[in-house]
């Protein structure tokens, strides 16, 4: 990857420490103590042509005349709080030159500010660089439940992308399915927007975000982010979706024609996808999904709940909790007892509540899977048996019976 050899933007922070430098190597040159006034130091306005200026240092290495006011101007800029500095290419060299630097990267190689500044600085000097391509594998998990690969080329300096998608049909083909958009950073967030083809029309495609942090684009191997689009089957769907970075465009081709995915990628985007599939528009919130008809039942869930798991060794363990009836949020009431992950939901046509916990804390149990009948959801206070397995907090495999005592937090 070749710098162009024309202007070149600095970060304030960088552009301190150049100035600073040409300053130092001014007053090093000329064994000075101390600086004359700016108009002098860097030659412009009323300045006196027989003594030393940057001006005419600067006039001995080139044979184009030097503006001094430039460069002054361009420090004014820095202590008017600018965040960044563009020098043309002719005053770059100039100065590059002047200080004894090979390139841009030298200067900045050899003047380590901090790992943030670095990054910040090269990722200005690569929206300086010509036109190059970056090679990715894209991952996601996608229709009729597999992991799909793809093909992504960004260029244009981080403005463009084409996602080439690489789906495999029944009869050992692939088929491949193209998107192009545009590139967008804001602050630590990469923003992806495409649009594909479909009968001769360009449609809106894919929305994506990536976290890169205050790093540069170019220099990160892996992004993780969300993607939210329609897929083949016309259903609105979102999930997790991963990039990464091939170092060459024939290392992309190998890799994508290999169906082997890595399970370190497997493990990170299987099941990580969120689809509607009732393309449905319901004049009554009845008609939102085929769970709705069972949403009386839903809305009784929110209570006061005792479970007590009983195991093999006639060893009993208790955890209570409440659920909030106006947002339906999860609290532990057990002492030194947190839940660090929960979900429940009914299932089998609204007969079933079924709840899954990770714990943290004084309780033997890690990871739990809990199905009991949501027919206690139709009186008061009851108990109601079920069912429960998971893992304890020795890595065991555990299962059993349990007790469930509910209250309804209105009584």
């Amino acid at each position: 990857m070749q710098e162009q050899s024309g202007a070149i933007e600095l970060t304030s922070e960088y552009f301190k420490v150049l100035i600073d430098q040409v300053i130092e190597t001014y007053k090093s040159k000329h064994k000075l103590q101390k600086l004359p006034k700016m108009f002098q130091l860097f030659g412009y306005g009323a300045f006196d042509e027989t003594k030393p200026s940057i001006k005419s240092d600067f006039e001995k290495i080139g044979s184009d005349v030097i503006n001094g006011k430039y460069l002054y101007d361009k420090y004014r800029d820095v202590e008017k709080g600018k965040s960044s500095i563009k020098i043309n290419e002719h005053y770059k060299n100039i100065i590059l030159l002047y200080l004894g630097y090979n390139d841009i990267q030298q200067f900045i190689n050899d003047n380590p500010i901090s790992d943030y500044d670095i990054d910040r600085q090269n990722s200005l000097i690569q929206d300086n660089k010509e036109d190059i391509s970056f090679y990715y594998i894209n991952y996601y998990f996608g229709e009729d439940d597999i992991i799909i690969k793809g093909k992504t080329i960004i260029s244009n300096n981080w403005k463009r992308i084409q996602h080439i998608f690489l789906y495999p049909l029944p009869d050992g083909t692939i088929r491949e399915h193209y998107s192009n958009g545009t590139v967008h950073r804001q602050g630590d967030t990469i923003y992806m927007r495409t649009k594909t083809i479909s009968g001769g029309k360009n449609l809106d495609g894919a929305s994506e975000i990536y976290y890169i942090g205050h790093k540069s684009p170019s220099s990160i191997n892996y992004m993780v982010g969300t993607y939210c689009t329609f897929d083949v089957y016309t259903n609105t769907v979102a999930g997790r979706t991963i990039l990464e970075r091939c170092e060459t465009k024939e290392m992309m081709e190998h890799q994508a024609q290999n169906e082997k995915i890595p399970a370190y990628i497997a493990m990170e985007v299987r099941d990580k996808r969120i689809v509607n599939s009732n393309n449905i528009v319901g004049k009554h919130y009845l008609e939102l999904s085929h769970n709705t008809p069972y949403a009386s039942i839903y809305g009784k869930i929110p209570g006061i709940y005792k479970f007590v798991f009983g195991f093999k060794d006639v060893f009993n363990e208790v955890i209570e909790f409440k659920i909030l009836p106006y947002n339906y949020k999860i609290i532990s009431l057990t002492e030194n007892v947190h839940i660090e992950k929960d979900r429940f939901e009914m299932i089998n046509k609204g007969s079933i509540l079924n709840f899954r916990f990770t714990f943290s804390g004084i309780i033997i149990m890690e990871r739990v899977n809990i199905y009991v009948k949501t027919y206690f959801l139709k009186g008061g206070k009851s108990k109601q048996e079920g069912v429960f397995s998971g893992v304890d907090n020795e890595n065991r495999l555990v299962n059993g019976d349990l007790m469930l005592e509910y209250t309804p937090l209105d009584e």
